[in-house]
C-alpha cells in the first residue's frame, strides 16, 4: 500500500486487486447480493413447499458439482427434501414455520443411518464376504483365511434328509461352493491390490498351519503360472509378538538371506530399548567413503553461498529436504480467526516492521543528509498509520497503541542506524569473497561494508581502504576492540528481528553473521561488522584468519555430509546441550507449557519424530560440538550487545 488511496470511514481500501484480478471483486459482490437476497427470504417464516422451493434454489445458486461424490451428496439432500414434503403431506401439514424448524427436519434425514448406505459407506469398508458384493475396490483384504475356517463348514443336522449321502441333486446349495465363488469374486474385484493373511503359526508350539486350501489353490496357481520365484517376495511372515527382535534386525537377517525378502515393519518403538545392542548395528551410520560416494549428486551449477550456508546451519534437515530432495511441507492454510486479534506478535509483527523500515529508508534515502529524530517521525508516521487503516492492526485503543509501541520500537533502531552509518561514513564497494577447501567452495559477495573517515582523492581512498584492511588483518590476531576505538571496515545491517529478549542474546540469530565474519576473514578481509536491531546493536570483531579458515573448513564438511544424509543437528538442542541450559529431551520435545523444537518443523519431526531417535546413533552430541561450539566460543570473545535502552542513555549523557 502506497497511502495514497482514499479512506473510506477510516479503512484504507485493498490495493492488491487490479486489472485482470478485479474479476475477483465482481466475484465477491455477486456472492455478497446473493448472501442479502437469501437472507432476507429466510427470515420470513413459509409453508414445507414453499421452504422446499427455496432451498432448492439455495443449492442451485451456490453449489456446483464437480465429482460424483459431491453429485451424491446433492442428490442425498434433494432425497431428504422429498421425503420430508412426503411426510407433510400424509400428516396433513400445511402450517408456516420458521427456518429452523425447516433446516432440522431436512439435515435430520440425512444423517440417519440407513441400511441402504451402509455398504461402502466410509474411506474403508468392512464387512463379510456375501454374494452380489463382488463390488470393484482398488484395494481387498481378506483376513482370517485360516484352514477350517474358509471355506466354512456345514454341520449337518439329524432331520436334513437332504444331506444324506446320495441325496444331493442338482440345483441345491452347497455352502463349500459358495465360499470358493465368493473367494473368485473378491479376487475380481481387486482392482489395485488383494491382500490375503492367515495365522500361519500355531500360538502354542510355533509350528507351521497352512491357509485355506482356497489360498493355496491360489499359490499354487501362480507358481506354476509364472517363472521364477513370485510367492517369496509376495509372501510376509510377520512374528507372533510386537516385541520379537526380527522386527528391530529385519533389514540385516532377512535381507541378508534373501535380498528380496521384504523388510518387516512395527508401530510398537517402545520395544526398541530392549535391542538396541543388535539395533546399534543395523542402523550404524556410514562411512566417510560411502558418503563420499554418494555425495556426487550435489548440484555443482548452484555455487554454495553464505546465505544457504546459514540456513543449513540453523536448520540442516530443512535444507537437506529442500535442496536434495526438492521437498517443501506447506504450511497449513491459515483459516480466518474468529476471534478479534488484540495483539500483533510473531511473525506478522517481523513482517510488519520490515515493511515500514523499507519504506522509511527508501524515502530517507532521497535526502542529502541523514534525518534527524522530528523528520524519522514524520517518515514513520504515514506507513504506520496505512497499516491502522489498513486492518493489519487491533482496532479502536488497542490499535493505536500497538501503533504507538510499532512507532517508538523503529524510531529507536533508526536513530540507532544513522549513528552507526555517521561513525562509518565512507562506503566500500563490494568484494567478491571465495573459500574453498578439498573442492568444496563457497563464493558470495561483501556488500555494505564502510571505513570511518574519508579520504581526500580516489587514490587516497583506495590507500585508505586497503591500509584499513590491513590493519583489521594485523589486529584480528589480537584482542577484540570495542567499536568506539576501531578504524577498520565493518559491514553494517539493519534487522527487525529481536536479538536481545530478556537480556540474553539470541545466538540462533547470529548465524549469518558469524559465517559472513568467517568468509571475510578467510578470503583475507577480516573485518568485523554492526547488526542493529529490533531491541539491541550487536557489534562483532574480525576473527584471525588461520582459526577463520579451520571453522569454515568444518563447517563445509558438514554441509557435504548434511546434503548426502538428514543429520540429527537441531540448532536449539544443541545449543541447550552446549550451554547446560535445560534437559535436551524437553527443549526438543516439548513439555508443560514448552512447545518442543520439533514440533515447529515438520522436516524434523518426519526424520527424528523424538529425542530418542535423534540421539540413538550418537552423533548428535558429536555434531553438536563440532559444529556449534566455535559460534558459542566466538559470541563469547569477539562479540559484544549493547540493548537500545542502554545505548540511549549513554547517548543522552555523553549529549
Amino acid at each position: 500500500a502506497t497511502g495514497d488511496a482514499p479512506v473510506f470511514r477510516g479503512i484504507a481500501p485493498y490495493l492488491e486487486v487490479g486489472g485482470l484480478e478485479a474479476s475477483i471483486a465482481g466475484s465477491i459482490a455477486d456472492l455478497a447480493s446473493a448472501l442479502l437476497g437469501w437472507a432476507d427470504r429466510a427470515a420470513t417464516d413459509a409453508t414445507p413447499v414453499e421452504w422446499a422451493a427455496r432451498l432448492r434454489s439455495l443449492v442451485d445458486d451456490f453449489l456446483a458439482p464437480t465429482d460424483d461424490h459431491e453429485r451424491l451428496s446433492i442428490a442425498a439432500f434433494d432425497a431428504a427434501l422429498r421425503g420430508w414434503l412426503e411426510a407433510c403431506d400424509a400428516a396433513g401439514f400445511v402450517e408456516t414455520m420458521p427456518l429452523d424448524v425447516a433446516r432440522e427436519a431436512c439435515l435430520s434425514v440425512i444423517d440417519e443411518p440407513s441400511v441402504r448406505r451402509r455398504f461402502r459407506s466410509g474411506g474403508v469398508t468392512f464387512c463379510t464376504l456375501l454374494p452380489m458384493r463382488s463390488i470393484p475396490f482398488e484395494v481387498v483384504c481378506l483376513l482370517g483365511m485360516n484352514d477350517g475356517d474358509y471355506p466354512r463348514s456345514t454341520s449337518r443336522s439329524d432331520f436334513d434328509l437332504m444331506a444324506l449321502p446320495g441325496q444331493m441333486r442338482p440345483g441345491d446349495r452347497s455352502r463349500r461352493d459358495d465360499d470358493r465363488q465368493l473367494m473368485l469374486e473378491a479376487l475380481l474385484s481387486a482392482r489395485r491390490v488383494l491382500y490375503i493373511s492367515w495365522t500361519g503359526r500355531s500360538v502354542r508350539d510355533n509350528s507351521l498351519q497352512p491357509p485355506s486350501v482356497l489360498v493355496s489353490q491360489l499359490r499354487d496357481y501362480l507358481a506354476a503360472g509364472w517363472s521364477g520365484n513370485v510367492l517369496d517376495p509376495r509372501t510376509t511372515e510377520h512374528p507372533l509378538q510386537p516385541f520379537s527382535r526380527r522386527y528391530f534386525v529385519a533389514a540385516v537377517a532377512d535381507q541378508a538371506a534373501d535380498d528380496t525378502a521384504p523388510a518387516l515393519f512395527t508401530h510398537a518403538r517402545e520395544w526398541r530399548a530392549a535391542h538396541a545392542d543388535v539395533e546399534a548395528v543395523a542402523v550404524a551410520p556410514p562411512s566417510s567413503a560411502e558418503s563420499q560416494a554418494r555425495v556426487h549428486g550435489l548440484d555443482d551449477d548452484a555455487p554454495l553461498t553464505i546465505a544457504l550456508l546459514a540456513r543449513f546451519l540453523r536448520n540442516p534437515v530443512k535444507a537437506f529436504f529442500r535442496n536434495r530432495l526438492a521437498v517443501v511441507f506447506a504450511e497449513e492454510r491459515e483459516q480466518a480467526p474468529d476471534d478479534e486479534a488484540f495483539v500483533v506478535a510473531g511473525l506478522q509483527h517481523y513482517q510488519l516492521l520490515d515493511g515500514v523500515l523499507k519504506q522509511v529508508l527508501d524515502q530517507a534515502g532521497l535526502r542529502r543528509s541523514a534525518p534527524d529524530d522530528a523528520e524519522l517521525a514524520q517518515l514513520l508516521a504515514a506507513p504506520i498509520e496505512q497499516l491502522r487503516l489498513s486492518g493489519s492492526l487491533p482496532m479502536a485503543g488497542l490499535g493505536q497503541r500497538e501503533a504507538q509501541a510499532m512507532h517508538h520500537t523503529l524510531l529507536v533502531m533508526l536513530r540507532c542506524w544513522y549513528r552507526q552509518q555517521a561513525l562509518y561514513l565512507v562506503e566500500l564497494p563490494k568484494e567478491r569473497l571465495h573459500v574453498q577447501f578439498d573442492g568444496l567452495a563457497i563464493t558470495d559477495w561483501l556488500t555494505g561494508a564502510r571505513i570511518a573517515s574519508p579520504a581526500p582523492s580516489a587514490a587516497g581512498a583506495a590507500r585508505a581502504i586497503a591500509d584499513a584492511f590491513k590493519s583489521s588483518a594485523n589486529a584480528a590476531t589480537s584482542i577484540a576492540r570495542t567499536a568506539t576505538s576501531d578504524t577498520g571496515p565493518r559491514w553494517l545491517e539493519l534487522t527487525p528481528t529481536r536479538l536481545y529478549p530478556k537480556s540474553r542474546l539470541r545466538i540462533d540469530k547470529l548465524v549469518r553473521p558469524w559465517i559472513t565474519t568467517l568468509m571475510a576473514s578467510a578470503s583475507g578481509r577480516p573485518l568485523g561488522g554492526i547488526l542493529v536491531g529490533r531491541d539491541a546493536v550487536v557489534t562483532v570483531e574480525a576473527m584471525a584468519p588461520d582459526l577463520a579458515e579451520q571453522t569454515l573448513q568444518t563447517l563445509l564438511h558438514t554441509w557435504r555430509d548434511g546434503m548426502t544424509a538428514p543429520l540429527p543437528l537441531p540448532i536449539k538442542t544443541a545449543l541447550s546441550l552446549l550451554e547446560n541450559k535445560g534437559r535436551q529431551d524437553e527443549v526438543y520435545d516439548g513439555g508443560f507449557q514448552l512447545r518442543g523444537e520439533v514440533q515447529d518443523d515438520p522436516c524434523l519431526a518426519r526424520t527424528f519424530p523424538d529425542f530418542e531417535a535423534l540421539s540413538a546413533d550418537g552423533r548428535f552430541a558429536e555434531l553438536a560440538h563440532a559444529v556449534y561450539q566455535p559460534l558459542l566460543d566466538w559470541v563469547e570473545t569477539q562479540v559484544k550487545v549493547v540493548s537500545h535502552a542502554d545505548l540511549m542513555v549513554s547517548s543522552e549523557v555523553i549529549d
